[in-house]
């Protein structure tokens, strides 16, 4: 089931003007962010696109995505996918519809798990 919400609302988590890097928690340790290439590609002219991308001092990798072409929808807006310092996915499939909430959690867990 695909479901199809505009996502732009949220470039302004993901590309704020007035700050330096997203307004997403943790955020000193995103080391990217922006648009998601995906976005800006001829087939896909549906809402916005945007990721962000966390390293954090124990090797663990959290990627952060929004946008129609992902499991997000405008109540729970983060598709978030979470490597370990070897660089295997904690989970088979990426966590899809994840609130701000859930955010925190799963990047908390990150941070703490060596």
């Amino acid at each position: 089931m695909v479901i199809r919400e505009d996502m732009t609302f949220m470039e302004a988590v993901f590309k704020p003007m007035s700050r330096d890097k997203p307004s997403l928690p943790y955020d000193e340790f995103i080391v990217g962010w922006g648009s998601h290439p995906i976005g800006e590609s001829e087939r896909s002219k549906v809402g916005g696109h945007y990721f962000a991308r966390y390293k954090f001092p124990n090797g663990k990798e959290v990627s952060v995505v929004c946008g129609q072409l992902f499991y997000s929808t405008v109540a729970a807006p983060y598709e978030v996918w979470v490597t370990n310092a070897d660089g295997k996915g904690e989970t088979e499939d990426p966590l899809g519809f994840q609130t701000d909430e859930d955010l925190m959690i799963l990047l908390a867990k990150a941070i703490g798990d060596a």
